[in-house]
């Protein structure tokens, strides 16, 4: 029997906060952002510093577990570079950093897709 962190952990499951959209970089106004759907998701949050930068930068990076049938491609180079997340309930814009394909290593079906996020900003939000 196959179980998913979606099955192992019902109650960590966070549903109508998180969307995924297209991301155009590089327009002349800026990044824009543009809605596909909402997707549910189980969020680990972590921090990390750079104290070699001048100035000095906190940033706090999201990691989130997302069902594979909710995104828009299983591609994870594609994931990266053409979409990003919203959170509704913070009103906050996060770029994909690094995704990565989640497979169950008896079956190898895909379980789920970890999207590590860091928060941006966007022309049109």
């Amino acid at each position: 029997m196959d179980i998913s962190i979606f099955d192992a952990f019902p109650n960590a499951i966070v549903s109508g906060v998180w969307q995924i959209g297209t991301c155009n970089h590089g327009t002349v106004v800026g990044v824009e952002f543009n809605l596909i759907s909402e997707i549910d998701v189980i969020i680990d949050e972590g921090s990390s510093s750079q104290i070699t930068t001048t100035p000095e930068t906190l940033n706090s990076d999201i990691l989130l577990y997302t069902h594979p049938e909710q995104l828009p491609t299983l591609n994870s180079a594609q994931l990266v570079s053409n979409y990003m997340m919203y959170n509704s309930e913070e009103d906050a814009y996060y770029e994909i950093v690094d995704a990565g394909v989640g497979k169950n290593q008896h079956s190898g079906k895909i379980e789920h897709v970890e999207l590590r996020l860091v928060r941006t900003e966007i022309a049109n939000g």
